[in-house]
C-alpha cells in the first residue's frame, strides 16, 4: 500500500514544473517501478521458496557475459542454437516478403510520432507556441498504438538477443505493419509532414 500512495503521488507530480524536471521525475517514476517490482518478486520467492525462474537469470548473466555458470540447465540452453543471437539472414528472409520494409517505414513514422507526443506532452506552458507549430506534422498518438509500438520495440530486442523469441516479433511484425499500412492517422501524418494533406487523399 505505501508503494501505491508513492506511485499516486509521483503521477500527480508529473505535470508540474519545466521540461527537465519532469523528465527528471519520469524517470524516477519508472525507475522506482522497477525497483518495487524486483523487491517484491524476491520478496515472493523468499516466501514461497521459489526457485522455478533461477536458472533463466543465470542463463542471462551468462549469456551476456557477467560471469559464468555451473548450472546445468542455463549451460544447456547455451549450447542450443536457438537461444543464440538473431542470424542477420533473417532480416533479408523477412525483406522477400516486403514484411520488413513496411514494418520499418510504420515503426519509423510511429516513432516520430510517440516522440514528439512525448515531448509535447511534457513540455511546460511557455512552449505551447512551439508545439502547436509541432502539432501540424503530427496526430495524437493513441493509447492502443502506443501500447503497441512499445511492445514492437521490447518482441525487436528479445528477438535479437535470443533467436527463439522471434517468434512473438514476426508475428507482431505483421500485426503492426498492417496496422500502420491500413490507418488513416499514419497516411494523414506522413501527407502532412510533406505537406501534401487533404481528406480526399486520406
Amino acid at each position: 500500500s505505501t508503494g501505491i500512495v508513492i506511485f499516486f503521488s509521483f503521477q500527480k507530480n508529473l505535470k508540474k514544473g519545466g521540461l527537465l524536471n519532469r523528465l527528471g521525475k519520469l524517470i524516477l517514476h519508472v525507475l522506482l517501478v522497477l525497483c518495487c517490482t524486483l523487491l517484491i518478486n524476491k520478496f515472493i520467492q523468499k516466501i514461497l521458496n521459489l526457485e522455478s525462474d533461477e536458472h533463466i537469470f543465470k542463463f542471462l548473466k551468462a549469456k551476456f557475459g557477467f560471469g559464468a555458470t555451473r548450472d546445468f540447465d542455463a549451460n544447456l540452453y547455451l549450447c542450443e542454437e536457438a537461444f543464440g543471437l538473431l542470424p542477420l539472414n533473417t532480416f533479408s528472409r523477412l525483406s522477400d516478403t516486403l514484411l520488413f520494409y513496411a514494418y520499418i517505414f510504420v515503426l519509423f513514422l510511429m516513432t516520430v510520432a510517440a516522440i514528439i507526443v512525448a515531448f509535447r506532452n511534457l513540455s511546460g506552458s511557455n512552449q505551447v507556441q512551439f508545439m502547436e507549430k509541432m502539432e501540424e506534422c503530427t496526430v495524437t498518438l493513441k493509447p492502443d498504438a502506443a501500447y503497441n509500438l512499445i511492445h514492437t520495440v521490447l518482441f525487436g530486442c528479445l528477438a535479437l538477443s535470443t533467436m527463439r523469441m522471434k517468434y512473438l516479433w514476426t508475428s507482431h511484425m505483421c500485426v503492426f505493419a498492417s496496422f500502420g499500412l491500413c490507418s488513416t492517422e499514419v497516411w494523414k501524418l506522413l501527407l502532412k509532414c510533406i505537406h501534401l494533406y487533404t481528406s480526399q487523399r486520406v
